[in-house]
């Protein structure tokens, strides 16, 4: 069997962790069961970080959950799992990236330990890594890669924001913040783009949201493993789903205080490809 023959799946998996769930589509072409618009496997005990193996005819599926089950850690998730432009399939459970780590719990870093990661690239400067810690486990090295990004001319857009000094951010504000994260950083954001790449055991980088600085350092390996470009910014949009609504509701009551409308600030705390886009051309990276 070929690569080309092998095709990775998103699944979702369920809260007692023994079920992955994907489309019933997939699902009654390969012989599960259905549940409406969902079908259902049943995992042979309970996993956080499943991979299983499905063969049908002359198609493998490689099926597993890409966002991962933490406590404290809401945009927890696998950058593996794409198809390259070659056919092949860029391995499941080997680059994860994330927001801080700060609140995760014991069960959470266990997790992580059984995930094998080894190294974690840490993208925050010394003053967000400070005020939320990350407390790793001895045996897992962390890296720190200090990275900033002046948002209408505050290294800090948050306090900014809280304090009532920023009381807008849009979309064109973002890709000006990326442009500049590329300008200021470039070679910080090549050391860890390196740093990720070339890691024999799991790996993790993450930032504050995972979103900004852990999205360009993941589209530059990505890209390097021949991910289509539709895949790069399909993943980078995820951060939207996993971690706005979460981070909306843990700013709104002290931006209300601050007088900041919260719809105002809407481009701050999701995605928009223009800016990935854009730092992705100020790097350099030929895109199509």
């Amino acid at each position: 069997m070929t690569d080309r023959q092998c095709i990775p799946v998103d699944a979702h998996l369920s809260h007692d962790r023994r079920q992955l769930q994907i489309s019933a589509t997939l699902g009654t072409r390969l012989g599960l069961p259905c549940h409406g618009a969902v079908s259902t496997l049943d995992l042979q005990a309970a996993a956080a970080a499943p991979v299983v193996e499905l063969v049908h005819g002359d198609t493998k599926y490689l099926v597993a959950n890409r966002r991962l089950p933490f406590q404290g850690a809401t945009n927890f998730r696998d950058a593996g799992g794409r198809r390259a432009s070659n056919g092949a399939i860029v391995a499941w459970r080997q680059h994860y990236r994330s927001e801080n780590l700060a609140k995760l719990t014991t069960a959470d870093w266990d997790t992580i330990e059984e995930l094998g990661v080894s190294l974690i690239l840490d993208l925050r400067h010394p003053e967000e890594s400070d005020l939320a810690p990350t407390k790793a486990p001895s045996n897992i090295k962390v890296v720190q890669i200090p990275i900033v990004g002046r948002l209408s001319g505050f290294s800090d857009a948050t306090s900014a924001l809280l304090t009532g000094k920023i009381v807008s951010i849009d979309d064109a504000a973002m890709v000006a913040m990326y442009l500049d994260l590329v300008s200021r950083h470039r070679q910080d954001l090549l050391e860890a783009f390196s740093l990720y790449r070339d890691s024999e055991l799991p790996v993790l980088v993450h930032c504050t949201a995972g979103k900004d600085r852990t999205g360009i350092v993941v589209a530059l390996w990505q890209l390097s493993q021949g991910v289509a470009l539709r895949e790069v910014l399909e993943d980078y949009s995820l951060s939207s789903l996993y971690r706005t609504l979460p981070r909306y509701l843990a700013l709104q009551p002290d931006l209300l205080a601050a007088h900041v409308d919260p719809r105002r600030i809407h481009s701050y705390i999701t995605t928009q490809r223009a800016s990935l886009l854009g730092a992705l051309d100020a790097l350099g990276i030929a895109l199509p």
